[in-house]
């Protein structure tokens, strides 16, 4: 066997074996725990009224909130936060609306699309991600992770924490 066909045989080997580690990390892609879909709605800014859009109106925005683990009251809570319209998103907040009040903003970093959501997702939908961190969830009752648009409209993800 000449020492060409050794070092092409070697560097099969190696390629074969990168290529079942990656099919390997990608079967194992981290699935969320919780799943939250959003619902729309209508924020007057001089007011702070939130009004409720018709069906027709509501069912235009998609949007999604993953959580990789359970967030409690305990702990610093992270999750990905994926929007239609994202390029007119103004703030994202937490909010408790039985109590009045929210918490510190989480920090919040532009992500690129993952697999499992650009699954669901139509061609036609133009979504943007968001990485939240340092999510201070830190009563139980429930919460509100509300995203803020330019255009007055309110994206509202409706959580409970238990403990």
């Amino acid at each position: 066997m000449s020492k060409f066909t050794k070092m092409s045989l070697l560097l099969g080997i190696i390629v074969a074996f990168i290529a079942l580690v990656l099919l390997y990390l990608k079967k194992t892609e981290a699935k969320p725990l919780i799943e939250i879909p959003m619902h729309l709605s209508a924020y007057d800014k001089k007011t702070g009224n939130v009004e409720n859009l018709s069906a027709n109106q509501a069912s235009k925005a998609f949007g999604v909130l993953q959580f990789f683990s359970k967030p409690n009251s305990k702990n610093m809570s992270q999750s990905i936060l994926c929007v239609q319209d994202h390029q007119i998103v103004d703030k994202i907040d937490l909010y408790m609306p039985d109590m009045g009040h929210g918490s510190q903003p989480p920090t919040i970093e532009k992500i690129e699309m993952p697999s499992n959501i650009r699954s669901k997702a139509s061609s036609e939908i133009q979504l943007g991600c968001f990485k939240l961190d340092n999510m201070q969830l830190f009563m139980t009752g429930d919460w509100q992770i509300r995203v803020f648009y330019q255009n007055g409209n309110l994206g509202l993800f409706d959580l409970k924490i238990i403990e």
